[in-house]
């Protein structure tokens, strides 16, 4: 077994036994007790966990969706009690010509009850959301939190930047229509840079 941390391991190689580490079943597989790497990486020990798993660059370069990850994406329609989403970001990095498609079924936009999906979103909006489900090629979405919700937002009578004047309220600074959204924190603030 490689004694560093950091070391690279390539795939079927030997990395421990299960009397001594708890294997990581996304990166190891078991054999006569014996822990082998289902994938060429470095190696992760945990001693306080005593878990051992293989880490690769893929994984912050990875493509595919996950429970927990973040995406950015605009509404494809709004239904009664849900909200469909086009993904156009995964955990800040870009994703032109998207595939991916979410859910947000109205119980998953606020712990605050929602009456009506309009309440909380538009057609229009820019929304961040985190994945909770998979379903085949869907996956359910929350944006139950501070820093979820929506993040840009026009005005639905004179398509105007809307404002933000309360927890969960914006106003056209055009028209001065007054309009409910649920809100991420840094709504028209985002500030981190997104990667290609």
């Amino acid at each position: 077994m490689k004694d560093r941390e950091k070391d690279i391991i390539l795939t079927g190689e030997y990395v421990g036994v299960v009397e001594e580490f708890l294997p990581d079943k996304e990166s190891t597989y078991i054999k006569d007790g014996k822990i082998f790497a289902s994938k060429s990486g470095i190696i992760s020990k945990d001693l306080e966990k005593r878990k051992i798993e293989i880490k690769t660059h893929q994984e912050s370069d990875r493509k595919t969706v996950k429970i927990n990850d973040i995406v950015i994406g605009t509404i494809l329609f709004l239904r009664k009690y849900s909200v469909g989403l086009n993904f156009y970001t995964l955990n800040r990095k870009l994703h032109f010509n998207s595939f991916y498609f979410g859910n947000i079924h109205v119980s998953q936009i606020s712990n605050k009850y929602i009456e009506k999906i309009t309440d909380a979103f538009q057609k229009t909006d820019i929304i961040r959301a985190k994945v909770i489900k998979e379903q085949s090629n869907e996956y359910d979405l929350s944006t139950i939190g501070k820093d979820l919700g929506v993040i840009h937002s026009d005005c639905s009578i004179c398509g105007t930047e809307l404002d933000k004047i309360g927890y969960n309220k914006l106003r056209c600074p055009m028209c001065g229509n007054i309009e409910n959204r649920k809100l991420a924190n840094d709504y028209r603030q985002v500030s981190y840079t997104l990667r290609y």
